[in-house]
């Protein structure tokens, strides 16, 4: 079926590009698991002990979405490291730059949700002053991390809609972009008190397997590059 996608732009280090496309592909899976099994926030910020207490896969569902994170920092890093569409332009190195710090930050949210504050629910009633300094340690790291993802996130659904660097359907590209737009619905509104937004952290999930998705065919257009690199030197 005919596009109107231009030529891609060629990655500077095909592999590195390659290796971040398979990487991001991962974290977008690992992490979409752990989310949708993740029950639905209450309230604000504060995570609630008696549903931390009353959620036995709690550590198991952070322990997957914390992955997931590391490995989207790995990917960040090799995409800029790649060059081409992720250096194109100011604004393509500052959302993959922002989405890349920002998961190192957001990555202590579930480290510490899913190593510290799940055991330490169950005796948060006997020690309220500790739970309640990591709980603000979790929403530390959430205001660092977060919404510096978010922009980043949005930043390359913008790109990928006004200026394609992959096959993706231009649909799916706009599809990627209104997740991208929803995933700040839990924070506003936790933040603002429109605790109804708060549902909308269920848009995460398809975006993270859109960022996955992005990755992928990322790393195909990688492959091709480096084999025609090697053809041509043969």
């Amino acid at each position: 079926m005919p596009t109107d996608h231009p030529a891609p732009i060629p990655f500077r280090e095909p592999h590195a590009a390659q290796a971040g496309g398979y990487v991001l592909a991962l974290a977008g899976l690992l992490v979409a698991v752990g989310l949708s099994l993740h029950p639905l926030p209450r309230g604000g910020f504060d995570e609630q002990p008696s549903q931390l207490a009353g959620t036995p896969l709690w550590g198991a569902i952070h322990a997957a979405i914390a992955f997931g994170f590391v490995l989207c920092v790995l990917g960040g890093l090799l995409y800029l490291v790649a060059g081409g569409p992720a250096t194109r332009s100011w604004l393509a190195a500052l959302a993959w730059g922002a989405l890349t710090v920002g998961m190192v930050y957001f990555t202590g949210v579930a480290l510490v949700n899913g190593w510290v504050m799940h055991p330490l629910a169950l005796v948060a009633g006997q020690q309220p002053a500790l739970f309640d300094a990591m709980n603000q340690l979790v929403i530390g790291f959430g205001w660092l991390g977060n919404p510096l993802f978010l922009v980043g996130l949005t930043g390359v659904a913008v790109l990928e809609v006004r200026h394609p660097v992959t096959d993706m359907p231009r649909w799916l590209a706009y599809v990627g972009l209104v997740l991208a737009l929803l995933s700040w619905g839990r924070g506003v509104g936790s933040a603002t008190g429109l605790y109804f937004l708060n549902t909308l952290v269920f848009a995460n999930v398809p975006a993270f397997l859109w960022l996955g998705y992005y990755g992928l065919l990322s790393a195909r257009l990688a492959r091709e590059q480096a084999a025609g690199m090697s053809s041509a030197r043969a």
